[in-house]
């Protein structure tokens, strides 16, 4: 099940929540989340979260609403807040889904073993929940991927990118790129990554990764602009880089094709998306010093 809300998730949830009487604005804090009014999210949920600290909706949902900040507190902040709701509903998939992913990515931070450990057991619990939860089997292909010896495994990790390709062919071979991508095999990873978008040309984790692999390696960069170039114009997907990061991306890449005034354009409008993306405020900072 994609992590991407949607209203008929959003109204299951509301409806089995123990404290429905205060759906409504619960409710109105989701849609001020769908419409990225994201400051006022965070308010609203606090609100929720403060006068019902047992509403494992709401802690799930400021959490995911805590993400989109994309600062370098952002995973750090909405850690706790996804562990909560993981506790509240032990057995909800989404949840633990969000949970290791934010886990792993402060582990990735922090060199945290326990927080990755963390991460890797909730979501294979919600792989157990749902064996079709293909953004928590990419999650555990990453961390199997990119975690050192011994609790890294390749041998684990191409599991999952075969079990990913039985279920969803274009996300199989995406499956396949992070492989790739883990053992530096940048040519290959974007080869895999063209394969994918031959199948769905809009498949926006293929479009964010070719352009970073882009930036990584220092080859086809006109590619990596006109795939990054068509992330902004798709809704990203919760987990893959947000619009901002984009930008970001972007910016790197005309710095590498010689041209400052359309890298510090797009640094400013990174920073337009997320003012506390603090490299692209530093980028811009060099350009002007």
């Amino acid at each position: 099940m994609h992590l991407r809300l949607r209203a008929s998730i959003v109204t299951i949830l509301l409806l089995l929540s123990p404290f429905s009487a205060h759906a409504g604005a619960l409710e109105d804090a989701v849609a001020l989340y769908e419409q990225k009014r994201y400051p006022e999210a965070r308010l609203a949920l606090e609100k929720i979260t403060a006068h019902e600290p047992t509403n494992a909706a709401a802690c799930y949902h400021l959490g995911l609403t805590l993400r989109q900040r994309a600062d370098d507190r952002a995973i750090e902040d909405a850690l706790p807040w996804l562990a909560k709701a993981t506790e509240l509903a032990p057995k909800n998939a989404t949840y633990l889904t969000l949970f290791g992913i934010t886990s792993m990515q402060t582990a990735g931070k922090t060199r945290s073993v326990s927080a990755a450990t963390r991460g890797r057991d909730a979501i294979s619990r919600a792989i157990e929940l749902e064996p079709d939860n293909l953004d928590a089997r990419e999650a555990l292909l990453q961390f199997y991927a990119s975690a050192p010896w011994p609790i890294g495994s390749r041998t684990k990790a191409k599991e999952q990118a075969e079990a990913i390709a039985q279920r969803n062919p274009t996300r199989g071979l995406f499956a396949h790129v992070m492989i790739k991508t883990s053992e530096k095999k940048y040519d290959e990873a974007i080869a895999l990554c063209e394969k994918s978008l031959e199948q769905n040309p809009d498949f926006y984790p293929a479009l964010a990764e070719l352009g970073r692999l882009t930036v990584a390696s220092g080859a086809k960069l006109e590619r990596g602009l006109t795939a990054l170039r068509r992330c902004l114009e798709l809704e990203p997907t919760l987990g893959q880089a947000a619009h901002s990061l984009i930008h970001y991306r972007i910016g790197t890449l005309h710095l590498k094709l010689n041209d400052k005034s359309a890298a510090r354009a797009a640094f400013s409008s990174a920073l337009q998306l997320d003012p506390q993306l603090k490299r692209a405020s530093d980028a811009l900072a060099k350009l002007d010093s």
